[in-house]
């Protein structure tokens, strides 16, 4: 099975557009879901999300649809779906970009999301999570339903937890002595307009299930966590073992805690997930340019803690932001 997951990856990251394909998959989505609505048991706040789900749904169920809805021939006035909120989504033609809405590149030695602004997008991840609060607060949001707000909004909370939809490389393929260098200053990557690595799907290993960085920490790491437990047990073990730092919480408006995760997630991205990542050579797959990279000794050790930090947290915000819309 999971043989087919990495063959998946490998095709969507040939064929599909340039940019991240998945965040955690589907599993590590549900956890961060599911640790959420655990946060949230016996409180007003489910009871107001229930009122806007269907009968049956969970944070954890919901997690993946955001994922399910990126593909965009399905966009058109007249698109047709057995689920009307779904249905909506596609007939609403400023969503057909929603693909975009998932990740923000951010450089690696940038001092925060807000003071990279040159790197920002108008619908960038932290501008879309703003989106679906505006909408679930009332707000005038005409290409959203609250459903579809509350779906986009628990899978967004998700990816930004994943620390390559924040913090990328960007490539110098002109290094000193002929090297291939994964710059992080923001300044020298604006000056000469260096590509990014696509949020490491443009980063190839070997030896593992995914055959890139971004699915090896979207997938692999997660898989190897789970093991054979469903979610449900593993989102209570997360939830019960991981314990909360003061830093999990956000200061100031809600309007401002997407771009505190966004930051968060970009040292993390940093200090984690490319500290010992290097450059061995420019490859091609299928006529597309790669770059094959090594890894540093107990790379996958050294971040498993990571990733289960992150869905642990990212669960934990998630039920916080939740409250804060619906107190």
């Amino acid at each position: 099975m999971r043989k087919l997951v990495a063959i998946l990856f490998t095709f969507l990251m040939i064929f599909g557009p340039a940019t991240p394909a998945f965040g955690w998959g589907d599993k590590g989505h549900k956890t961060v879901g599911q640790i959420a609505q655990l946060h949230l048991a016996n409180t007003n706040t489910l009871t107001r999300i229930r009122q806007i789900l269907r009968q049956n749904e969970t944070l954890a169920s919901i997690a993946t649809w955001a994922d399910k809805v990126k593909t965009e021939s399905n966009f058109k006035p007249q698109a047709t779906h057995p689920d009307p909120d779904t249905q909506a989504f596609f007939r609403n033609m400023a969503n057909q970009n929603n693909r975009r809405w998932h990740f923000v590149n951010l450089a690696l030695d940038c001092e925060s999301y807000d003071d990279c602004r040159d790197f920002q997008k108008p619908t960038d991840i932290v501008k879309i999570i703003n989106m679906c609060i505006t909408k679930l607060r009332g707000g005038n949001v005409p290409q959203l339903t609250p459903r579809n707000a509350l779906r986009m909004l628990v899978h967004l909370v998700g990816d930004i937890h994943q620390p390559l939809h924040v913090g990328v490389g960007f490539i110098n393929v002109d290094g000193a002595n002929d090297t291939i260098l994964i710059e992080t200053d923001p300044t020298k990557i604006l000056a000469n307009d260096f590509i990014n690595d696509m949020g490491g799907n443009k980063l190839v290993i070997r030896g593992e299930e995914s055959d890139n960085l971004h699915s090896f920490w979207d997938t692999d790491l997660v898989e190897e966590l789970i093991e054979d437990r469903t979610v449900a047990a593993f989102g209570r073990d997360l939830k019960d073992r991981i314990q909360q730092q003061p830093g999990w919480n956000a200061q100031g408006p809600l309007a401002t805690w997407a771009a505190q995760w966004a930051t968060d997630s970009l040292q993390t991205s940093r200090e984690n997930a490319y500290n010992t990542v290097s450059i061995r050579r420019e490859i091609v797959i299928e006529d597309e340019t790669k770059f094959l990279i090594r890894r540093g000794n107990n790379y996958k050790s050294n971040n498993r803690p990571v990733v289960e930090r992150q869905l642990a947290k990212g669960g934990y915000r998630l039920a916080k932001m939740l409250q804060a819309i619906f107190p």
